[in-house]
């Protein structure tokens, strides 16, 4: 099976997976190494109407090697947005 992705996306993505374990490594000291298996980025982006300034909001996702399956993504989300409402119930 060949990539589908081109070049760029395939470095794009391996230069995200790795800043991602760069940032795990330096936000959680474990004694215990963690395999990252999957991720999703969510990512919100801002841009103007250029014709009268209205702001545009645009929210996306970027997945592991650009395919984690569905039922993956879906986990992931509902697993962290279920911490945040623990934590915002705990404020």
């Amino acid at each position: 099976m060949t990539d589908p992705r081109t070049p760029e996306q395939s470095a794009a993505d391996e230069a995200l997976t790795k800043a991602i374990e760069a940032t795990l490594a330096a936000y959680h000291d474990s004694d215990q190494p963690f395999l990252l298996t999957d991720y999703i980025v969510i990512t919100c982006q801002r841009a103007w109407d250029g014709e009268d300034g209205e702001p545009l909001t645009a929210v996306g996702t970027i997945h592991r090697d650009g395919d984690v399956p569905i039922h993956v993504c879906l986990g992931l989300a509902e697993y962290a947005a279920t911490r945040y409402r623990r934590l915002i119930a705990e404020d």
